[in-house]
């Protein structure tokens, strides 16, 4: 309990330093309704994983990204590998389908490759999930415009927003940065979770992918909005109490 309330805490305080970027431990103790020195810990500990700096009197915010995409290719890759398999299950010939830039996602293009599913149309924001669809019997192949993310090696920002909310699809598949103590689904920038959240919106059915090295991960920017989606798609039933959380929160989970 203690740990969860103190992951609500870190969460609010990432929330308000990516709308502030500065924060003092006075006003986190007052809204918080805690002591400053419970905040000051907080604030050590969120400084330990790099999220902010502590500042004299408070906190600045750090610019949070994370690791680089090809680094990120190597975590837990079997678990993605799981998921990639489950989500190719739900398709079926002709279908429409929108895709992000994760790892996750690159693991269920790769898996598509590798299927026997014709005449998909894929969309995405990728420039490597692009290529690895096209090699799809008889697919035909979107990419998504807007700004380029060297770092993602994919599209961003407000034209991408634009581009995809003219799209209409029979599924999205994005990946998730973290699932938060509470059950939310999060990413790491909110340029990021509003991508994602977009490609969500633009299908029938959306689905979140997050491998179990995500469960527990406290990020600031939320994906999603108060609309429905699918489910989070997962490489294995997340623990307990986090599971109990997703219930709550009306998030439907199906493993691998």
């Amino acid at each position: 309990m203690a740990r969860d309330i103190a992951a609500r805490r870190h969460r609010t305080i990432l929330e308000r330093l990516d709308r502030f970027e500065s924060i003092t431990v006075e006003e986190l103790a007052q809204s918080l309704d805690v002591s400053r020195e419970t905040i000051r810990r907080d604030l050590k500990a969120l400084s330990t994983s790099g999220l902010l700096s502590v500042v004299h009197g408070g906190a600045i915010r750090n610019e949070r990204s994370e690791a680089p995409f090809t680094s990120r290719r190597t975590v837990n890759r079997a678990g993605k590998e799981l998921i990639a398999d489950l989500a190719v299950s739900l398709l079926g010939d002709g279908m429409t389908i929108l895709l992000d830039s994760g790892t996750t996602t690159e693991a269920l293009a790769r898996a598509l490759a590798r299927s026997d599913r014709k005449r998909l149309i894929v969309h995405t924001t990728s420039l490597e999930n692009a290529r690895l669809a096209s090699r799809l019997p008889g697919a035909r192949v979107f990419l998504i415009g807007g700004e380029f993310d060297r770092n993602e090696d994919a599209t961003t920002g407000a034209e991408t927003l634009r581009a995809i909310a003219r799209l209409s699809a029979d599924f999205a598949f994005v990946s998730v940065g973290g699932v938060d103590p509470d059950g939310r689904l999060t990413d790491y920038t909110r340029a990021g979770a509003a991508t994602r959240s977009a490609l969500l919106h633009a299908a029938e059915q959306g689905f979140l992918m997050a491998d179990s090295s995500k469960f527990g991960l406290v990020l600031p920017s939320r994906i999603g909005s108060d609309e429905p989606f699918a489910g989070l798609l997962v490489d294995q039933m997340p623990p307990a109490p986090l599971a109990a959380k997703l219930v709550e929160c009306g998030v439907t989970v199906r493993a691998s």
